[in-house]
């Protein structure tokens, strides 16, 4: 029987490139070398978001919280087997003021859609695999986005660790702490190809851990 994935997430989840804000090609965007070593009898989805949060609205960004339209693609995309949300980046903007917990809360509101959805085998829940941000830059000063985000953002998702491990458990949900697993490039945000192909293993090795 074939199993179903479904990534939920940002820009580093979209693939965009660095500096230039394009689109990275599939099988060089982390989902896509998942899939690619995942290999037959396992389909993909995307529903990544250049800007998303995880549940606070955007004043400017518009459309960018991941709450909303959230139940739709759960169900749309229908029975899946595993969700993997990785959010919370984009909600260490200077302009939502948030802590850390209030960024894990939000995933955990996201983790209750899934719950609720009914979209895995049966009716029931599918699996849920959470996992931080990768750890931002600190040359702010250098690139455009340091007109959003600070040292103060950088130190944010660097303590996301222990409150997202948190909620995972508190859930039932399988964790990945992949804050030190890639680097963020020049831009202190995106990802060049090498840290998505990381990425893409490390989620390929954990997604058999869970379905096989």
């Amino acid at each position: 029987m074939a199993k179903y994935i479904l990534c939920y997430g940002d820009s580093n989840t979209w693939g965009c490139a660095p500096e230039v804000f394009t689109r990275y090609e599939f099988d060089v965007r982390w989902p896509g070398v998942m899939k690619n070593i995942l290999g037959e009898g396992y389909h993909v989805y995307e529903d990544a978001l250049n800007g998303r949060t995880t549940v606070f609205d955007d004043p400017i960004e518009e459309g960018r919280c991941g709450k909303e339209g959230f139940a739709t693609a759960l169900e749309s995309n229908a029975p899946l087997d595993l969700v993997i949300i990785m959010l919370g980046c984009n909600d260490a903007k200077l302009r939502f003021n948030k802590e850390p917990w209030d960024i894990a809360w939000g995933v955990d509101l996201l983790i209750q859609y899934v719950k609720r959805a009914n979209c895995g085998r049966g009716g029931k829940p599918p699996k849920i695999l959470v996992a931080t941000p990768v750890h931002m830059g600190t040359e702010w000063g250098k690139t455009i986005l340091g007109t959003v985000f600070d040292m103060s953002s950088t130190e944010k998702i660097k303590s996301l660790a222990g409150p997202y491990r948190f909620i995972a458990e508190r859930n039932g949900c399988e964790f990945i702490d992949a804050g030190n697993m890639a680097k963020a490039s020049t831009d202190c945000v995106h990802l060049e190809p090498e840290g998505h192909r990381i990425l893409g293993e490390v989620f390929a090795k954990k997604a058999k851990e869970i379905l096989d």
